[in-house]
């Protein structure tokens, strides 16, 4: 079973896609600062989006395979938006809140203590990478096919 869902082309090219702009990101990013940062490889958020590129992906090969208008197009590409827009708005939210955490650790002096423990921004989901990603994902579809 497990051989039959990894062989099948709609599960491989989004998989395909999604280490070649991992790779793509981390070469990138190694270029821009001038090091080699191996973190870069395993993370979601920057240019190229992770996400975005995985789900352009899906929707890019399910308009090849079933044609762009086939209601499994317009059902995937619809599902592929509504999930890469709450996920944006989902990560700007939490920046919001950790940034306001912050701010009250730093005012109240009970939690002078805390300060070390200063609470992280995590993963950031620009509209621009999100938009990369997605292109990138789309056209990656397109080449490998």
């Amino acid at each position: 079973m497990v051989r039959q869902l990894f062989y099948r082309d709609i599960f491989l090219l989004p998989v395909i896609c999604a280490i070649l702009v991992q790779v793509l990101k981390g070469i990138l990013y190694s270029l821009i600062n001038r090091r080699f940062d191996i973190t870069r490889f395993f993370q979601a958020d920057g240019m190229p989006n992770l996400h975005a590129s995985v789900f352009g992906s899906v929707a890019a090969l399910v308009g090849i395979k079933y044609g762009y208008s086939s209601i499994l197009f317009s059902v995937t590409t619809t599902y592929c938006l509504v999930i890469i827009h709450d996920t944006m708005r989902l990560k700007r939210q939490k920046e919001k809140q950790a940034d306001v955490l912050n701010e009250i650790i730093a005012n109240i002096k009970e939690y002078k203590s805390l300060r070390s423990a200063k609470i992280t921004r995590v993963l950031q989901f620009r509209p621009l990478d999100v938009l990369v990603g997605t292109a990138l994902g789309v056209l990656l579809t397109h080449g490998l096919l």
